[in-house]
Formats: C-alpha cells, sequence, structure tokens
C-alpha cells in the first residue's frame, strides 16, 4: 500500500554474489501476462524467506512497538520490509534499537524501504542515514527498496519515474555500495483506467511497459542495462485467495505484476514486499502460507522472499494479528 501523504518528488558471511547466484537458473519461458507451461509442485526445494511490512504509525492509530516485535516473532521471519521514511522523508522512523529487536526475532535479511518517489538526492540522503547500521551488521542482508508503487505518485508520468529511480542508482550505488546490500526498485502497484481510483492512462501493461523500457537516454532498460536493480519488487493482492487468475483474473490477477516482469526477465531477483487479502478471513494466514509455499517454485525460485501488508498499524481489513500471525508460522 502506498503512502499517499508523501507527495511526489520527494547466514554468517552472506554476500551479494552469493545470494544472486543462480536466481532463475530454470524459469520457465514467459510471456506478459501469463506463463507458458505447468507450474513446478509445491514440494519443490526452493528456499523461501517469511516475514511481513512494519510501519512506524503514529500516536492516533500505533501500537506498542514490543507487541510488533511480539507478532513478527510469532511469524517465525526471515525477513521484513521496514518503512523507514513513512510520513517523513527526511527523517529515520525506527531507531537502531528497535531494528535490532526486529533482527532478534531471527531476520536474516531487511528490506528498507525509502520514500514514496524519491529523486537521487533524497534517496541520498536516505540511505546516509542507514549506512552506519548496515555497516555495522555484515551478516544480514539489506535491500534498499527505491520508491513505491509509482504508478500512484506518477499516473500520467511512467518515464519520469522510470528516471528517477534509474538515475538514483547510477549516481548513488558507486559510492554508497555494500558487500551486504542490494539495490531494489518497486514495481507499480498496477492501476488501470477503469479501477475507481481515477486512473486515466491506460491499461496497467501500458504504463508498465513505459516504466521498464528503454528510452535511449543512456539508463538503459529497468529490468536490462547498465542500472538496473539487483533486485525488483512486487506487490500482489486479492480480495479471496494469492493464487494465480484469482478475483476474475485479467486486471484483477494477484500475479500479474509478477508476470510482467518475467515477460521481460525471468532471471532478475524478485521479492514480494507487500501480499495481502482485504478483510478479514478465519483461516487468513494459512491463505497466507498457501501462497508463500507455492510462488517461489511457480517462479523457478525467482521469488525468494514475501512480506505480508502488514503488522497494524497498516489499515484495519489488512492488519495482521496474533492469531493470524500464529497461522503464518506453520509455513514450512
Amino acid at each position: 500500500m502506498t503512502d499517499r501523504s508523501i507527495p511526489a518528488g520527494d547466514r554468517p558471511g552472506l554476500s551479494r554474489r552469493g545470494f544472486l547466484g543462480g536466481v532463475g537458473a530454470s524459469a520457465a519461458a514467459l510471456t506478459v501476462g501469463g506463463v507458458l507451461g505447468d507450474a513446478r509442485p509445491a514440494s519443490a526445494a526452493y528456499y523461501m524467506k517469511w516475514g511481513a511490512v512494519v510501519s512506524p504509525g503514529d500516536a492516533s492509530n500505533n501500537i506498542d512497538f514490543s507487541r510488533k516485535v511480539d507478532i513478527l516473532r510469532r511469524m517465525r521471519p526471515q525477513t521484513a520490509r521496514i518503512s523507514m521514511f513513512w510520513g517523513d522523508p527526511y527523517n529515520r522512523r525506527f531507531s537502531d534499537a528497535q531494528l535490532d529487536s526486529l533482527r532478534g526475532t531471527g531476520l536474516t535479511e531487511m528490506i528498507i524501504q525509502s520514500s514514496e518517489d524519491p529523486d537521487p538526492n533524497l534517496a541520498r540522503h536516505q540511505l546516509s542515514l542507514m549506512l552506519p547500521y548496515i555497516d555495522a551488521h555484515p551478516n544480514t542482508l539489506f535491500v534498499w527498496e527505491i520508491g513505491n508503487e509509482p504508478d500512484w505518485h506518477q499516473p500520467n508520468n511512467p518515464w519520469l519515474a522510470r528516471w528517477n529511480r534509474l538515475a538514483t542508482i547510477r549516481d548513488n550505488k558507486p559510492s554508497q555500495d555494500r558487500g551486504n546490500l542490494l539495490w531494489a526498485v518497486n514495481m507499480p502497484a498496477g492501476r488501470w483506467a477503469g479501477d475507481g481510483s481515477g486512473f486515466t492512462f491506460g491499461s496497467s501493461g501500458s504504463w508498465f511497459d513505459a516504466f521498464v523500457r528503454d528510452t535511449g537516454d543512456g539508463l538503459g532498460g529497468m529490468l536490462s542495462g547498465p542500472y538496473q536493480p539487483d533486485v525488483v519488487t512486487v506487490h500482489c493482492y486479492s480480495s479471496t485467495y494469492l493464487k494465480r487468475g484469482a478475483d476474475g483474473g485479467g486486471e484483477r490477477n494477484p500475479y500479474k505484476m509478477v508476470d510482467y516482469v518475467r515477460g521481460w526477465n525471468n532471471r532478475i531477483s524478485m521479492k514480494v514486499t507487500e501480499a495481502g487479502i482485504d478483510g478479514y478471513k478465519s483461516d487468513r494466514g494459512y491463505r497466507y502460507v498457501s501462497f508463500g509455499s507455492s510462488v517461489a517454485n511457480e517462479t523457478a525460485g525467482q521469488i525468494d522472499s514475501v512480506c505480508f501488508y502488514g503488522i497494524p498499524p497498516a489499515e484495519r481489513e489488512y492488519g495482521i494479528g496474533e492469531g493470524e500471525a500464529d497461522q503464518i508460522g506453520t509455513h514450512p
């Protein structure tokens, strides 16, 4: 989910090389919007990291931080997406001590989200605030996730959204890169004309195409080129089940963005940094386990981690409480 309060503009020895090696090596042939061939069975041996989105909240809608940590721990997590600049693009929203508490739940990976739509200078400032912590924990893999759901923040200008993200990598990575740091770009939410949000650009596919395509400006393509990210991150939402073709398929397909990315590049590493099912279901946590247990196999290991949205103060229809966290904690 996007923070629309922010205006546009604004295991031991773990290494990036080891992490990226062989990802997606046996991925199936793809076309945009669909996968050719049968999915691998759920028993296929692809490793999955499990976790949740952790947001800071404020005095009016927050829960005690120790409760956030307990909910995350119940999920038996290995990863978490930290909304570090939610509501404030210039200052961190979590202290080092709070990050230590989250890591203490079992995390081997921390995905640090930038503000919603930073330009290269703002992104540089934000990452500079995190680098001392990253340097102090060389055995934790950090993922610097640039932007969030760009079709919400640049609904009519995918080209500017593309430029901001690739220019951030071009300008900042040479001096800010670390051996335990991956650079990621978050893909569009998948808005389309007629979705009820007022989006007028056209189909989600046309916006995505403009966002990832090489325009000849020297930055290359989002998913292939000199400044492509190490990782791309996607969001998957449904009103029923997180399965390909659910909710009638088409523009409502929860796997839509997964398939779009794989249609362009079936080897680039992917992470699901938001996944959710609308509204309370007594078995929703088990539905999340089903998704996390299948998506790595269905992408031949191209997706290796999933964060569910989210630990409160996530919107009420998505908030994960203790009982649901216990269900998620039954994952393999």
